[in-house]
């Protein structure tokens, strides 16, 4: 029992055992992948796990907390999924592991039905609720498990409800493999760290039984994107996406970006017509991109644009001396009514412009081939502050019947800024450079 206590993986490997539909009843397996994610489910107080199907996530996690309901003293845990039918699911795998635990070590049990199991000496209760707006309101857990969230409904107004109770201490486990980009589970997966969560990715591959002639079979039947969302943890859309290569949990960084002094600093600008874009890049020793900030206005001036440049500057502790350059939009160039273009006030600010002219085909090409070249490298990575632009790279559309992208002047301004950097930073032909009088010259790269 003392090492029991000690270690839930003590715990599961020992004592637990799992039901599956093919293989009967099996005692837990210590895979070192199930051994990972046991670990950040103790070290973690919100944790999100992104999964591939089939991989005993969820028999982890309701023995992990069946675990904590027998040896951490009373606790109060709320089982949530898809449906009402589906957290019972989860209470009755719980009651299937309690079942199978030698006599010795099974707690007396008060209320025990289909919504509910009560261990009444000890204090704890174990509970599956329906998936309803309302339905965590009236519970304050010390810890909620709540699976396949991207195919639970109402799941903005689930989290509204449940958000208090956690804020006061209680931990969370969401767990689901890819149903999109458009659920609250993809949206706190894309924010990350930046809200207080951990992520930990649990891929097909990471199963030992899980070899290439286990791939071979279960494709068989199954389209291209099926298989990416169901088994490669794609939040992909739809199959028009103009960057079908970025994978949000391939392409964000575990945690938010540092500002570093001695890698070379970029930006770059879209002027937009409502919605003018601006980026931040920093380029490693070893040839990593990152994308590290962002800043989106609405309606707002270029002396407005300039204004929030250097606020974000500031933030990071970095000034015009310390950027390279800015690149935008050659069109740029172009004189408005008051007769100075954006990029003279660009240069007038003191900002180092650079531009050059390219097809946006091409650009979308360098894009592409940054985010995952031939060999499978992955050159651009991107902080999970750059939020809007991460959204948006699952948003960008091909235009039906063309070659070429949507635009819809809102998604595609923050595109064209990560296109307009990746030409100017790639391309050797000489560019465009125009540079404030003071400037002593423009670095090269």
């Amino acid at each position: 029992m003392i090492r029991c206590a000690e270690s839930p993986w003590f715990f599961l490997t020992r004592y637990v055992y799992t039901q599956d539909p093919i293989l009967g009843v099996a005692g837990y397996p210590g895979y070192p992948f199930l051994r990972n994610l046991v670990q950040s489910m103790q070290a973690s107080k919100r944790l999100l796990v992104p999964k591939s199907r089939q991989m005993l996530v969820s028999w982890t996690a309701v023995g992990y907390f069946l675990w904590r309901a027998i040896f951490l003293g009373p606790s109060f845990i709320l089982f949530l999924s898809r449906g009402e039918s589906s957290a019972q699911e989860l209470l009755e795998r719980t009651r299937f592991i309690y079942n199978h635990l030698p006599a010795w070590m099974q707690p007396s049990l008060g209320r025990d039905n289909r919504e509910e199991l009560e261990l009444k000496k000890i204090g704890s209760r174990l509970i599956s609720l329906p998936a309803t707006q309302d339905a965590p309101r009236m519970y304050s857990p010390s810890g909620v498990f709540w699976d396949e969230m991207s195919f639970t409904p109402w799941d903005e107004d689930i989290w509204a409800a449940l958000k208090p109770a956690l804020d006061s201490g209680g931990s969370f486990l969401g767990v689901s493999s890819s149903g999109g980009p458009d659920n609250l589970f993809y949206r706190l997966v894309t924010k990350g760290r930046s809200e207080g969560f951990d992520i930990h990715r649990v891929h097909y591959s990471q199963h030992p039984l899980k070899n290439n002639a286990w791939v071979d079979e279960a494709r068989k039947g199954m389209s291209q994107a099926r298989w990416d969302r169901e088994q490669e943890i794609s939040f992909a859309g739809i199959l028009d996406r103009v960057y079908s290569e970025f994978d949000l949990l391939r392409h964000l960084l575990p945690e938010d970006w540092t500002w570093h002094p001695d890698f070379p600093t970029y930006r770059s600008i879209d002027f937009g017509y409502c919605h003018p874009f601006v980026q931040w890049f920093q380029v490693t020793p070893e040839g990593k991109i990152v994308l590290f900030d962002e800043w989106e206005g609405l309606n707002q001036t270029t002396e407005e644009m300039i204004a929030a440049i250097h606020r974000v500057d500031d933030r990071h502790g970095f000034s015009e001396e310390h950027v390279a350059w800015t690149s935008c939009d050659p069109a740029g160039k172009a004189k408005g009514e008051s007769g100075i273009s954006p990029v003279e006030r660009l240069i007038h600010a003191g900002i180092k412009v650079r531009y050059r002219h390219s097809s946006v085909r091409d650009g979308i090409d360098l894009v592409k081939s940054k985010l995952k070249d031939a060999s499978g490298n992955i050159t651009l990575k991107f902080s999970s502050r750059a939020e809007i632009t991460i959204q948006h790279m699952e948003l960008y559309r091909w235009r039906p019947g063309r070659e070429e992208p949507e635009k819809d002047h809102r998604v595609d301004h923050s595109m064209d800024a990560l296109r307009y950097f990746l030409v100017n930073y790639f391309v050797r032909e000489t560019p465009s450079i125009s540079a404030p009088p003071r400037a002593t010259g423009i670095p090269r790269f």
